[in-house]
């Protein structure tokens, strides 16, 4: 008997929610004024939300964007 036979095959996990996933994803780089950089990844449904996100990772002091870019979306 050829046991691969034997054994069902496995089946998909069913998801109770679909996958969601923020329209926007962003690479955001910012600066302090005292030279400092840091760069953060955040998520939105718009550019300003994906920033926003991104901005709560920074560390204490003033920042401002340097620049950013998608990872992915429009």
């Amino acid at each position: 008997m050829n046991l691969a036979l034997a054994h069902e095959a496995p089946t998909p996990l069913e998801r109770s929610e679909p996958s969601v996933f923020n329209a926007y994803l962003l690479n955001v780089d910012f600066e302090s004024p005292d030279g400092g950089d840091w760069s953060a990844i955040g998520g939105g449904e718009s550019v300003a939300e994906a920033i926003a996100a991104a901005r709560g990772s920074l560390p204490n002091g003033s920042w401002s964007v340097a620049r950013w870019n998608h990872l992915y979306g429009d």
